[in-house]
């Protein structure tokens, strides 16, 4: 096996050994589905267009997974890594900072698509929703999406000075975007003031943008808010690899 793969595979193996973030990478998502749906049913709603509850959030039920995985998953893992002093021993062997970022990206990648799998096959099958849309077009929309914010997870990795920094952060980060997101309140029953802050939230150009695929929306339609997870990316990728550290020296 290459590095790259070996390292992929301790690293995914280290993840399904972490109950915490086992929980939150896989069933927190799927979960919510099932409590909210249970709580508000799926009857049609008038303030969501006629559709139900879950026929019109279920596909923002992913910027839950992205944004865990990007500001508070990711981050805390990697200044974990970084206290117990894994990651400079790392460093004195031949192994390049692009090598491991590379495989951690990976581990964190599929773990976030699984987590949104799992959350969107609840909605389906349990509570009827029909995807009206582009599977692969959503799926692009959610791979896409977990890249952005992944690369904005390494980059505030680089700033915190603990994991303790990235909890407590990375939880009102958590909060705030979720509430600026649109995901799951209808935007007609917010004050006007409100939805001109959501406008600078990266988390609601993720969700106008998987809403509208699953909505049957073409990608010609939605190049304002591809084009801004495409700019998360490169500035936050770069910003991540530029900040990577082995240590806290």
């Amino acid at each position: 096996m290459t590095t790259y793969a070996t390292l992929t595979s301790t690293l995914f193996r280290t993840r399904l050994r972490e109950p915490v973030g086992l929980f939150f990478s896989f069933i927190f998502a799927p979960s919510l589905v099932l409590i909210l749906g249970l709580i508000f049913g799926n009857e049609p709603n008038p303030n969501f267009g006629g559709l139900g509850y879950i026929d019109a959030t279920l596909p923002a039920f992913a910027s839950v997974v992205v944004t865990l995985t990007g500001v508070l998953i990711l981050p805390v893992n990697q200044l974990i890594l970084r206290e117990s002093g894994a990651l400079r021993r790392l460093r004195l062997t031949p192994l390049r900072p692009a090598v491991f970022l590379a495989a951690d990206l990976t581990v964190n990648f599929v773990v976030g698509l699984i987590g949104i799998a799992a959350a969107l096959a609840v909605g389906i099958l349990i509570f009827g929703v029909t995807l009206q849309g582009s599977t692969i077009g959503v799926l692009l929309a959610a791979a896409l999406g977990l890249v952005a914010f992944l690369s904005l997870g390494y980059a505030l990795s680089g700033l915190y000075p603990s994991s303790g920094a990235a909890t407590g952060v990375g939880n009102v980060l958590m909060i705030l975007l979720m509430l600026t997101s649109g995901a799951f309140v209808p935007l007609a029953v917010m004050p006007e003031g409100v939805r001109t802050v959501m406008e600078f939230s990266p988390v609601r150009y993720f969700v106008r943008l998987i809403e509208g695929l699953w909505l049957g929306g073409a990608w010609s339609e939605l190049l304002v808010p591809a084009a801004v997870l495409v700019g998360m990316t490169v500035v936050f990728g770069l910003l991540g690899t530029l900040l990577f550290r082995w240590d806290d020296v």
